[in-house]
């Protein structure tokens, strides 16, 4: 990783090559065979984006979009020669970043997206364009935009690679998985370079409410949810559809501030700090995102 006016140059040798991750790199309260196995499922996830700057996200499926196409548009197309002028796009993949690297549909379109650059030598990048914005919240620093592409397998490998992030998760020793509430885990593009993760430690949680409104409004939302739910993915989808009309409301939310390295490029990638949700009464490990550093303490900081 190349970037010697870094102010952060200090803190680039605690960056690991997600090739080169071992399992004698996790911190000993979180190793254990199936944390590494974990861990290897979340990398090919993460996203290179080239947009307004260089930044990281991760990769999701959007269901509603599945089986949606659209005509490619891109006069300058790398797969033209391959495919032909006027070739299809397949829908059903979202990235997840901040709202402050992509924030309309302007700069969904014009972001381009590398999967899985893990190594200098690229051998295995795939490249795709945004499409447009799916969700946003300026509040939370929040942006998931779609993503068109043109092998129908992506979109495929996506899924399985998310399931896979899934079970392992519940592989992993029910001790082991609520000590990962003690640390931060990065996994970025820091300076655009290929690949890396960092590891630190969680300061601090803090939660924010402005009154007992904001609860009751969070029950609400909350009680909505398990009835979505019930329906099955496509009652999950029709909440998502409202939910994305009501982003703004007020609602309770939590900071956390973590030691784990960090660099320019680095905005967007998932932080994985041993949160879980329940998703159809199983126990989902749930990736925050990356923010940046809070200037009032000098630590990283993220919603949760």
């Amino acid at each position: 990783m190349i970037a010697p006016m870094c102010e952060k140059i200090h803190q680039h040798g605690s960056f690991f090559n997600v090739d080169d991750f071992s399992i004698e790199d996790l911190p000993e309260e979180i190793s254990h065979p199936s944390t590494y196995v974990w861990l290897r499922n979340c990398f090919p996830l993460i996203v290179r984006l080239l947009g307004k700057g260089t930044a990281s996200g991760r990769a999701c499926l959007i269901h509603q979009e599945l089986r949606q196409t659209i005509q490619c548009e891109k006069n300058n197309c790398p797969y033209l020669k391959e495919f032909g002028p006027n070739h299809i796009l397949y829908g059903g993949i979202g990235i997840i970043t901040n709202q402050h690297v992509v924030t309309n549909d302007k700069e969904a379109a014009a972001t381009n997206i590398e999967f899985f650059y893990n190594s200098n030598w690229r051998e295995n990048v795939v490249k795709e364009y945004g499409h447009k914005l799916h969700t946003t919240n300026r509040k939370m620093d929040y942006s998931m935009f779609s993503c068109f592409v043109h092998n129908k397998e992506l979109i495929t490998m996506v899924a399985t690679f998310d399931t896979r992030r899934n079970f392992s998760w519940l592989t992993i020793p029910k001790k082991i998985r609520e000590s990962a509430r003690k640390f931060a885990i990065v996994i970025s593009h820091p300076h655009g370079a290929s690949k890396r993760l960092s590891i630190g430690d969680v300061i601090e949680r803090k939660i924010h409410i402005k009154s007992d409104k904001e609860y009751e409004i969070l029950k609400i939302v909350r009680n909505i949810y398990d009835l979505c739910e019930k329906s099955g993915p496509a009652g999950v989808s029709r909440f998502e559809a409202y939910w994305r009309q009501v982003l703004d409301i007020d609602l309770p939310y939590t900071v956390t501030w973590y030691t784990a390295p960090t660099c320019r490029g680095s905005s967007g990638a998932p932080v994985y700090m041993g949160s879980t949700v329940l998703e159809y009464g199983e126990e989902i490990n749930q990736a925050h995102t990356h923010r940046g550093v809070d200037n009032s303490n000098g630590y990283n900081n993220c919603f949760t």
